[in-house]
């Protein structure tokens, strides 16, 4: 299922100050940070996706004049989002729900609007946020063709009536986190026993899918832009009373560096950046016969006009 972002959400990126603020030790060893807001480093998580966006953004910036370093790969949250604060890199891909959980842990908005309010008011004076894409990463639901062919399965309420015979593959976190089982027990009535629950610890990775597809599970959390998804023919189940956190892909940046022309640029590129974009961005750089994630993201760029400057 994918969402839409509401025109609320423009209106409601008024709402964030840009300040200025001291930064904070980090494992990168931080950085000074430049007067000059033309010359930015972004940098990506460690994962495939991320850095895809980060060149789609490096690339788009350095059409529009901007010098830009890379620094991509840099890991978990826990090291990135310190190094931003710290100049130790000035931009990062992130997602609005993941990054409000990170600041707000006790959390429990889910919907596009409601998420991005509540970010608003979790970030700290020296990072901001530009305008969420439409474009969204989350957790969802999913079973094999099969099992929502033989049970009949359009929403996440619908195994609700076979929660006895569901055993859920999942990170081990996903057992007691308010989104997981607790969440679709408590929202939709899919009562999985802890004996049920099987810990896969790949992040919805190859490891969860040939779980689901071989049966060992009966449904699974794999994120949203999976290409197992299509390619294993995987049916992901509807979240009507939105139990996992909207995630819209939104690009973090140091609210030192955050300028005009670079909110210019970046909206412009998050108001084309799609779901399924991300889904065959994802796909053409998976397995042995796939792409590099910098040609992806060149490909992706020069398709949508963004290796030129873009008209005032």
């Amino acid at each position: 299922m994918r969402y839409r972002m509401l025109a609320a959400s423009v209106g409601l990126m008024a709402l964030l100050t840009a300040l200025t603020a001291c930064g904070s030790s980090n494992p990168l060893g931080g950085g000074e940070v430049s007067g000059d807001l033309k010359s930015i480093v972004v940098g990506s998580a460690d994962f495939p996706e991320s850095k895809i966006i980060g060149e789609i953004y490096a690339q788009a910036l350095e059409a529009n004049g901007f010098t830009v370093g890379r620094q991509f790969g840099i890991g978990s949250r826990e090291t990135y989002i310190p190094a931003v604060q710290d100049n130790s890199i000035d931009l990062i891909p992130e997602y609005t729900g993941n990054l409000l959980q990170y600041f707000d842990p006790e959390t429990t908005v889910t919907t596009p609007d409601d998420v991005l309010l509540a970010l608003f008011r979790a970030l700290p004076g020296d990072l901001s946020i530009l305008n969420p894409s439409p474009a969204e990463d989350k957790d969802t639901v999913a079973v094999s063709e099969e099992t929502a062919q033989r049970w009949n399965l359009t929403t996440i309420g619908d195994l609700a009536a076979h929660s006895a015979e569901v055993k859920f593959g999942g990170p081990s976190e996903f057992l007691n986190r308010a989104e997981g089982i607790p969440g679709l027990r408590e929202k939709y009535g899919l009562d999985v026993a802890p004996s049920n629950f099987i810990a896969i610890s790949d992040g919805g990775g190859p490891a969860t899918v040939r779980a689901l597809t071989d049966g060992t599970v009966t449904a699974a959390n794999i994120f949203s832009t999976s290409p197992a998804i299509q390619e294993n023919n995987l049916v992901v189940l509807e979240d009507p009373e939105n139990n996992f956190l909207a995630a819209n892909v939104v690009p973090l940046v140091s609210s030192q560096k955050k300028s005009d022309e670079l909110k210019t640029v970046l909206d412009a590129v998050s108001a084309e950046l799609t779901t399924e974009d991300l889904i065959a961005l994802n796909t053409q750089t998976s397995g042995n016969a796939g792409i590099n994630p910098d040609e992806a993201a060149e490909n992706w760029v020069r398709d949508k006009g963004f290796d030129k400057p873009l008209q005032p």
